[in-house]
C-alpha cells in the first residue's frame, strides 16, 4: 500500500483562506462538528521554524460515528477526531485527510468487524465535505 491508499487529497482553484472557509462550511452543512483547528504554520514560526507556505489542521466530529466508534473499541478514540487538513503547495491549494474507512480495519481489525460498513460511511462522508469544499 502507499500513501494514496490511506489519504485523500484534492487540489482546488480557491485561496487557503478561501479553502478553511469552505471546509468549515461544508462540514457544518453535512452536520459534522468543528471541534477546533490549529494553524501548524503559524504554530511553528512562533516556535522559529517560519514557514514558506501555510497549512492548518480542521478537527471534525461525526458524533454518531464516533460513539459507534468508541463503543466498539474504546482505543479507536487515538484516531479521533478526523483531521482535515488543508495546505498550499508550490502555490496550489490543497486540502487532505486520512481514510478511516482504510485505517481502521488495518489497526482496530477487531472492532472494524464490529462496525460493519460504518468506516467507510464515514469516509463516504468526509469525502462529500472535501469535494464540495474545493468546488
Amino acid at each position: 500500500m502507499t500513501i494514496k491508499d490511506f489519504t485523500y487529497v484534492v487540489e482546488t482553484n480557491k485561496s487557503f483562506i478561501e479553502a478553511v472557509v469552505a471546509v468549515r462550511k461544508s462540514a457544518e452543512a453535512a452536520k459534522w462538528g468543528i471541534l477546533g483547528d490549529y494553524d501548524f504554520s503559524e504554530i511553528l514560526a512562533a516556535k522559529g521554524f517560519p514557514q514558506k507556505e501555510p497549512f492548518k489542521s480542521i478537527e471534525l466530529c461525526a458524533p454518531a460515528h464516533a460513539n459507534s466508534f468508541v463503543n466498539a473499541d474504546k482505543l479507536t478514540a487515538l484516531c479521533m477526531p478526523c483531521s482535515v487538513l488543508v495546505f498550499s503547495e508550490v502555490g496550489k491549494t490543497k486540502i487532505a485527510v486520512m481514510r478511516p474507512g482504510v485505517m481502521m480495519p488495518m489497526v482496530f481489525e477487531k472492532a472494524a468487524q464490529t462496525l460493519g460498513d460504518i468506516p467507510k460511511k464515514v469516509d463516504e462522508e468526509i469525502k462529500m465535505i472535501i469535494d464540495t469544499a474545493a468546488k
